[in-house]
């Protein structure tokens, strides 16, 4: 009975439906929580300077749990390599282009390169706060030697 749902194809289907119930419903739970009753701010600004004890206290507002952070952490260590490694063709071909004097289509390699660097640097952060568990500056993360990991630094 229980390979039936595999040889049927409704594990599938299952599966689909579910992750498709996750994708409508998450963006809704993270918007419900502009408008909460209580009103309440985070606790982070002005009253806590320990960047793991803002972290905490964030996650425990926003009702993250560890599980949570570690996916997030795998999540956004695949989002820098998958705006990094363009970034890198993306150099190659604002070269090219500047060699073969094209340079409009060079400005434009250059320019989308430098977005998706933007956009890693940005998930780099992210996975380093998360990883972490530290609300730490950019220019903490600037010193390490920021390439993501997939896997926290805490237990």
């Amino acid at each position: 009975m229980r390979y039936l749902g595999f040889l049927t194809g409704a594990d599938d289907i299952s599966a689909s439906l579910g992750a498709l119930k996750r994708q409508v419903t998450g963006p809704v739970f993270r918007l419900r929580t502009l408008w909460r009753g209580d009103r309440q701010e985070t606790p982070v600004f002005g009253t806590i300077t320990d960047p793991a004890e803002r972290f905490r206290a964030v996650a425990d507002f926003y009702r993250v749990h560890d599980a949570e952070i570690e996916r997030r952490t795998r999540v956004t260590a695949l989002c820098f390599w998958l705006a990094f490694l363009p970034s890198l063709a993306l150099v190659v071909g604002a070269e090219t282009f500047a060699i073969s004097y094209n340079y409009s289509a060079a400005v434009l390699c250059a320019s989308c390169a430098l977005a998706c660097v933007s956009q890693a640097l940005k998930c780099g952060l992210a996975n380093y706060q998360f990883r972490t568990r530290s609300l730490r500056t950019f220019r903490d993360y600037w010193r390490t030697n920021l390439l993501p990991r997939f896997r926290s630094d805490r237990p």
